[in-house]
């Protein structure tokens, strides 16, 4: 959906709207689809794909967009129309780690391909997301957390725990139209597969310009099924429907000015817990350790009760984004976002991103505010018996937040093309530095995250 504003933000930058001669907005199908990592259990990590067992970094901030989203956002250079019908296939090749003070690590490599034929286009991506975790989550598992004892023959013994690592891919592939008229549709389908997680999904966005093309009408769809399971648990078998839609309507006001309201929506029905969390009740205390968190003056067992989450939530948000130009390639991009859901956890998140665009370079650079309330069903601690409770969790990110994002994004030209049938090649390279507060959660007060990528991209 980023995308679809993007002729309208793209005028902007090199300061030459024009309503009724604008080019026809880029098809979403056309883009490099984003692959986000999904951590095993404990492990956060920066977010945009389906939802998952797992919580994301950005919760449910929506601030959270891939560099392949925004490289043709900033790009003041126009593909040139081929001489002979025809288009060249594009591409990125892109690498990146995550590291967080909670100690996860994510390693990721993407790879995507697109192709034009006239009215219609296709796109393809492969992602592999390595994963290694021993973040408050699985030290705070009985199990996870659980020493392995080995014993040589001298007798001597070695101990490891309390560390998860798992292996994500995920393939998408998906189809759009452009009638070079203001009307584009595009279809995507995706399956990814954890060791303890697999998802199918697909959906279908489109946006329509009216008025001579000066207000263009967005919306989409999507539909996940999800399988849940559990590496400790052969017999844990586990579904969840996920249903996401939006609406919205993007407006050039004038040469300088372009605005964006979007509705999102989001249902998920099913297993929304996660197998590997467990609950303690009581006045606890713990003590924290490397490899494993002790709990002691617990009410029952020390190994607590599995989280248990309401099967469905709905959650709704506005968004509001404005982009203006302040002088040839030059832009300044406010966004601010406002959601609810069933659980009746609010938030509130704001940016404000610099953009910059010359023939051979691009840039980007934001800030992102987010403040997130509890969910009603959240607690710290859970002071008196589980009978006490209908639903409880230790889901840190259904507790409050206090989220500082700083984004850096910049692609260089490093060979242009020779021809209107060719690509020009770009080196691009992104860094994410965010911090989270987590006030009142008593076994991790903040989390530090870094997030950088390095990468090829091949486009017109």
């Amino acid at each position: 959906m980023r995308r679809a504003i993007a002729i309208a933000i793209g005028a902007l930058i090199v300061h030459t709207a024009r309503a009724a001669d604008a080019d026809p907005p880029p098809d979403a199908s056309t883009a490099d689809p984003a692959s986000a990592p999904l951590a095993p259990p404990g492990a956060t990590v920066p977010s945009t794909t389906a939802p998952s067992s797992a919580a994301a970094t950005l919760g449910d901030d929506g601030t959270s967009v891939s560099p392949e989203e925004i490289e043709h956002d900033l790009d003041a250079q126009p593909a040139a129309p081929a001489s002979d019908g025809s288009t060249p296939t594009t591409g990125t090749i892109r690498v990146g780690a995550y590291h967080d003070s909670d100690q996860t690590t994510v390693y990721r490599a993407l790879g995507t391909l697109a192709h034009t034929f006239g009215r219609w286009s296709l796109n393809s991506s492969f992602g592999v997301d390595a994963v290694t975790s021993a973040s408050v989550d699985v030290r705070s598992s009985p199990a996870l957390s659980k020493v392995d004892v080995v014993t040589s023959a001298s007798g001597r013994s070695s101990s490891s725990g309390g560390q998860m690592t798992d292996t994500r891919y995920q393939l998408t592939g998906g189809a759009g139209w452009n009638d070079s008229k203001g009307a584009t549709a595009s279809f995507t389908g995706a399956v990814a597969k954890e060791n303890d997680y697999a998802s199918v999904s697909g959906g279908v966005n489109g946006s329509y310009d009216v008025l001579d093309r000066t207000l263009t009408l967005l919306g989409g769809f999507t539909l996940t099924d999800n399988w849940v399971s559990s590496v400790l648990d052969p017999t844990l078998h586990h579904k969840m429907v996920a249903a996401g839609w939006s609406l919205g309507m993007a407006r050039v006001l004038t040469p300088d000015d372009a605005l964006r309201v979007r509705y999102d929506g989001k249902y998920g029905d099913g297993y929304l817990s996660s197998p590997y969390r467990d609950v303690r009740f009581g006045d606890w205390t713990a003590v924290l350790g490397m490899q494993q968190i002790t709990f002691s003056n617990t009410i029952g067992s020390a190994a607590g009760l599995p989280e248990h989450e309401p099967e469905t939530r709905l959650s709704h948000a506005v968004v509001f984004e404005w982009v203006h130009s302040l002088a040839a390639g030059v832009a300044l991009h406010p966004e601010v976002r406002l959601s609810h859901d069933s659980w009746n956890l609010n938030s509130l998140g704001a940016g404000l991103d610099l953009r910059l665009a010359r023939p051979d370079w691009r840039l980007q650079a934001g800030y992102r505010f987010y403040l997130q309330g509890h969910a009603d069903f959240f607690e710290d601690k859970y002071t008196l018996a589980p009978s006490a409770y209908t639903y409880y969790t230790s889901d840190k990110e259904l507790g409050d937040q206090v989220g500082h994002i700083v984004r850096f994004d910049f692609a260089h030209v490093v060979m242009d093309a020779d021809g209107p049938n060719d690509n020009r090649l770009l080196f691009t390279f992104q860094l994410d530095l965010m911090h989270y507060s987590y006030p009142g959660f008593l076994l991790l007060s903040s989390r530090d995250s870094v997030f950088g990528s390095i990468g090829l991209s091949w486009e017109p």
